[in-house]
């Protein structure tokens, strides 16, 4: 199943009941999910790591390890910064055609190079997985970056992280519906401070998640 199969499988009903319980809305005031917070949590400078984006990813319910907080705050920082300084900042994923795609995330692609460093694939590894990776990316490029963890992989049959940013992109470039239907679901809602990419997420995970035992065993981190 594709990503925009798998959103077209869920009714505009139902997305829109995912959305309200994750954001604590309506009959669920009050008991919104911790990852409500991912987006809006303390500041979010786009072009360095602060302790604000560590704690935010903790809300999506996964942890940086220490190792990995040191390099990313400390003596690998510098890095980040120049990478982060190369991404950009004002481009929706659905904006970009798909013959672009490498431009934006293929080899040498300064995503990918930041995804290999986060992941210390260049180094000792620290711990950090395609999950915690990719939510990183994603709280400082929440238009441009996809979310990649367990549910949804689940829900859109991912093996594991490769292919998934072409896969987010592909939904994106090729179902003409899907923009139209997350810009109304976003609207409905109240939050047109996120991303169509971050909706689509929340609402694949939620229905993915949905019977879980707790919210701590449906998204950890994984290669």
């Amino acid at each position: 199943m594709t990503v925009a199969e798998a959103f077209k499988a869920i009714s505009d009903d139902e997305a829109r009941s995912h959305l309200e319980r994750y954001f604590g809305l309506g009959e669920w005031t009050g008991n919104e999910y911790a990852g409500s917070h991912f987006d809006s949590f303390g500041v979010n400078g786009k072009v360095a790591f602060t302790s604000d984006d560590l704690i935010s990813v903790s809300c999506l319910s996964v942890h940086v390890p220490a190792p990995a907080a040191l390099g990313i705050l400390g003596h690998r920082s510098a890095e980040i910064t120049a990478l982060l300084e190369r991404i950009p900042n004002d481009v929706a994923l659905q904006d970009i055609p798909l013959d672009e795609h490498d431009t934006y995330f293929g080899e040498d692609s300064p995503c990918l190079l930041l995804w290999r460093l986060l992941r210390a694939q260049d180094a000792q590894r620290w711990g950090v997985g395609a999950t915690t990776a990719s939510k990183l990316l994603a709280r400082k490029r929440p238009a441009l970056v996809p979310i990649y963890d367990s549910v949804v992989a689940r829900v859109t049959g991912f093996k594991d992280s490769t292919g998934t940013w072409r896969a987010w992109h592909e939904a994106f470039a090729t179902d003409v519906e899907l923009p139209g239907r997350l810009e109304a679901l976003r609207s409905t809602i109240g939050r047109n401070d996120l991303s169509l990419l971050r909706m689509l997420d929340i609402v694949l995970w939620m229905h993915g998640s949905q019977g879980a035992e707790t919210l701590g065993n449906v998204d950890q981190d994984v290669s």
